[in-house]
């Protein structure tokens, strides 16, 4: 078997299983989001999803994508059981985690107190909120992702997120039955959010306990160690990432102050309908990297383009069908959810359909411009897309309501698309020509050194 072949196998069988633990949670949010919504209404409901992106804000705003430097600088030394160095990999990596936590703490509750008097929320309602940034340190596990898939323990990320989705719907059906209001939902939702970090924590640690002998406290002892070029590398996947993340709940938050929660509510649905959608064919993006990275190691540059190039159309195919469905059942898809009608909504979701579809096509195309050594093309494009996206939003929300929101989001998504697509291109251009990659390995090494010394 060649070895593009046994990293197709390693890719699929790792993503079937993460996709039979997403269908589980798919299911569960479907019955927990159609009975908050009955139980609370349109417009309660979009205050529960503006609640939620606020501390999201703060969350996705702070994050580290540590999960990316543990395995871009940990991978060797984890597989030759270099066990000293690969604990100094894990403890930068929780330490900056630990310090991100923090920030997203103080920023939630910023955001919090300068969001809600511009909407004019109850003094009951601001104390909902403000309680519920609290939870924002916890919304994110980038290290304990890492450690998953480094050791290949995909298996955990299912078990993780279906226990998650299934206490979270046990208890919203409780609400439900109970005609329990805002605040217990919220509760409900924070305790989804703590239970799943203890769990994705405990996990991690029980891998390293018993690979590297380490405990979460031995990160804090070496504050001073850090590995050449690693900050440098964490702050420019991170950004690009953050800047992704957090658009979604900070245009889901412009929405809602420009026209309305009830229409936030659609908005964020729509999307996340659209997202939900999408999301099977997605999760290959976390089983892809580690893997580009071994090939990338082995210097093996025509075989990592022929994986990329064999996934993009593969994904390219599943989403023709997509558009096809969404065209076809999207109205009845949202009514079944929220069991409210809705005008436009099958025009809604497509075009929010078709924003995940740009973002799903990036998802073979952006580890192969990181590993490549092409990440200052991906922040330099996510920063300018986003510059134009918010003030795009705001003015086509601001004037053509709901349309005009799903528009810009749509530009956003394929402007960034486009821009990995070029850089994909050049990449296998240069390769066809050399027949080799020297110098995008040699850029992948130094890459992060040019961008710390800027």
């Amino acid at each position: 078997m060649t070895r593009s072949r046994s990293t197709f196998h390693s890719i699929f069988r790792n993503v079937s299983m993460l996709t039979l633990g997403r269908i589980l949670t798919a299911l569960c949010s479907f019955v927990y989001m159609a009975f908050a919504v009955r139980a609370l209404g349109l417009a309660d409901f979009g205050l529960l999803i503006l609640i939620h992106s606020l501390a999201m804000t703060g969350s996705t705003l702070s994050r580290l994508q540590t999960w990316q430097t543990l395995i871009r600088f940990g991978s060797d030394a984890f597989f030759d059981g270099e066990m000293g160095r690969f604990r100094q990999v894990v403890s930068f990596c929780i330490r900056l985690d630990g310090l991100s936590a923090l920030v997203a703490l103080v920023l939630s509750l910023v955001v919090v107190i300068l969001y809600a008097p511009s909407v004019g929320w109850t003094h009951h309602e601001r104390t909902l909120a403000l309680l519920y940034a609290c939870v924002a340190p916890f919304m994110y596990t980038g290290w304990c992702h890492g450690v998953l898939r480094l050791a290949g323990r995909f298996r955990l990320v299912p078990i993780t997120d279906g226990f998650t989705a299934f206490g979270k719907m046990c208890g919203v059906l409780l609400a439900y039955a109970l005609h329990l209001g805002v605040g217990w939902f919220l509760l409900i939702w924070a305790a989804a959010v703590l239970f799943d970090y203890g769990l994705y924590t405990a996990f991690a640690l029980s891998i390293l306990r018993r690979r590297a002998s380490f405990g979460y406290f031995e990160a804090f002892r070496h504050w001073r160690w850090k590995g050449e070029g690693m900050w440098a590398f964490t702050r420019g996947v991170s950004l690009n990432q953050t800047l992704a993340s957090a658009s979604t709940h900070v245009a889901t938050l412009i929405v809602g102050k420009q026209i309305g929660t009830a229409e936030a509510a659609i908005f964020r649905v729509c999307r996340q309908i659209a997202s939900g959608i999408v999301t099977p064919a997605q999760l290959i993006s976390p089983v892809l990297y580690p893997e580009l990275v071994k090939m990338r190691d082995r210097q093996d540059w025509a075989g990592l383009r022929k994986v990329t190039l064999s996934i993009f159309g593969i994904l390219l195919a599943i989403s023709a069908f997509l558009i096809l469905l969404t065209a076809v059942a999207g109205s009845q898809i949202f009514r079944a959810l929220l069991h409210v009608h809705v005008s436009h909504t099958s025009f809604y979701i497509t075009m929010m359909l078709l924003a995940a579809i740009f973002s799903l096509l990036i998802v073979p195309l952006e580890p192969l411009l990181i590993v490549t050594g092409q990440l200052r093309l991906l922040v330099r494009t996510r920063v300018f897309v986003t510059l134009l996206y918010f003030p795009a939003l705001y003015l086509l929300t601001r004037y053509f309501h709901l349309t005009g929101a799903c528009l810009a989001t749509l530009a956003s998504s394929a402007g960034v698309f486009l821009s990995c697509l070029v850089g994909a291109v050049v990449f296998s251009r240069r390769l066809g020509h050399s027949g080799q990659s020297g110098a995008e390995g040699a850029a992948d090494q130094s890459e992060p050194a040019q961008e710390g010394g800027r």
